[in-house]
């Protein structure tokens, strides 16, 4: 890919569920709470927030890439999973030392665990890589589409109260010089431009105003809410895009969109990416379409300037040319190749190649995609991978012969 998009990364980024815990340990803390309770407290908070991600402990029961895309976002990120996970940070919270701290506060001390281990699918619910929450009743991927997996925004509006909130002096200047550098090195690596950082800094500026004069509790409830109202924001423009890019589509006679995959650009709420997949039954294939979405104005976005499909004229969408695929190749691998079946448990834009399957999500069709994964001979692929996970394909519309979906 010319350009680092959201599609590259595979997961909301721990440094936002680190800090949506915090922000909830201090919510849920007692006002006359002691030094103890604090630091067991935002421990926990942290801990519980990014404790489902413990499936990356065990992917490997799963021959690569399968570990991953299956068990990633795995058990661990479902509603009776995090219900397992409370129930283990009960058991060590029965430690003598440890019970009589939570005796203090109970009630507050298990919300916070509760808030802080959904969060982590909340969060990780917004993005386009999806979660199955509803394990082992629902076993479909759902997907949020909405926020850009590294968002500085939501930094900024989390980790600032937090420094706030910090009550060492060296640890509040660790993360306000944290908030500062990870902008920066986002510029550095071309993932967000000079004027995104510019409305960043704005954003810090009008932040640290609004915090300067609450107490700890009112800054991290006014962060919590700021997030809402921004995913909020987000909802309405992901709705504004989807509607400009299927009245703008190129598509095929034939054809059925049966999935367009939507993301922001970082710190651009204003642009957006998209990926289209349509269906063509009766010409036996499917089609791939990357594009580019301006809000406002082109020139906001640097990859949406010129229109590579009808030639130079500035537009708010942008498409590039299809990526034609069989439709009775993706169906006879998937009935006859265990390991593909498998793959396709977890991708949402299969792409193939002479050698191997993607998902176009994350980039092209060779091994520099995190999710490629080698076609296997036909010996090979009637052994199936051990470890199987119950996730019903994304893409099981393009697997049916049904000229609808």
């Amino acid at each position: 890919m010319a350009d680092p998009s959201p599609d590259t990364f595979p997961a909301v980024d721990n440094i936002t569920h680190s800090l949506l815990g915090a922000s909830l340990a201090e919510v849920a803390l007692p006002p006359d709470a002691s030094a103890a309770q604090r630091r067991l407290f935002f421990t926990v908070g942290i801990v519980a927030a990014n404790l489902p991600d413990a499936d990356l402990l065990y992917t490997r029961i799963t021959a690569p890439p399968l570990g991953y895309l299956l068990h990633h976002r795995g058990h661990t990120h479902t509603l009776v999973g995090c219900a397992i996970l409370a129930l283990g940070i009960w058991l060590i919270m029965r430690w003598p030392a440890l019970r009589r701290i939570v005796d203090q506060s109970p009630a507050r001390f298990w919300s916070l665990v509760g808030f802080a281990l959904l969060s982590h699918i909340v969060a990780d619910a917004w993005n386009s890589y999806g979660v199955h929450p509803f394990w082992p009743f629902d076993n479909h991927w759902y997907y949020g589409d909405l926020v850009f997996i590294l968002e500085p925004w939501l930094w900024l509006i989390l980790g600032l109260a937090a420094a706030a909130n910090t009550r060492n002096r060296g640890g509040r200047l660790v993360l306000y010089g944290a908030l500062i550098v990870l902008p920066l090195a986002l510029v550095r690596f071309r993932m967000i431009s000079v004027g995104a950082l510019v409305a960043l800094a704005a954003l810090g500026a009008g932040l640290v105003w609004l915090y300067r004069r609450r107490e700890p509790g009112g800054r991290s409830t006014t962060a919590l809410v700021l997030v809402a109202g921004f995913v909020v924001a987000m909802v309405v423009a992901n709705r504004v895009v989807r509607g400009a890019a299927i009245a703008t589509s190129p598509g095929t006679a034939n054809g059925v969109m049966v999935d367009l995959v939507l993301n922001p650009k970082p710190a651009s709420p204003f642009c957006w990416t998209a990926l289209a997949i349509e269906k063509d039954e009766r010409g036996g294939e499917y089609v791939l379409r990357r594009g580019n979405v301006a809000l406002l104005t082109s020139r906001l976005c640097a990859t949406a300037n010129t229109d590579s499909v009808a030639g130079g004229k500035r537009r708010a969408v942008v498409w590039s040319e299809p990526i034609r695929q069989s439709l009775t190749r993706l169906r006879e691998l998937n009935r006859d190749d265990c390991w593909v079946r498998a793959w396709l448990q977890f991708g949402r834009a299969p792409i193939l190649s002479d050698d191997g399957i993607a998902d176009y999500r994350f980039g092209g069709s060779g091994p520099d995609n995190f999710t490629f994964m080698p076609i296997r001979s036909s010996a090979e692929a009637a052994v199936c991978p051990r470890h199987m996970t119950p996730w019903i394909p994304p893409r099981a519309d393009l697997l049916s012969r049904s000229l609808e979906n």
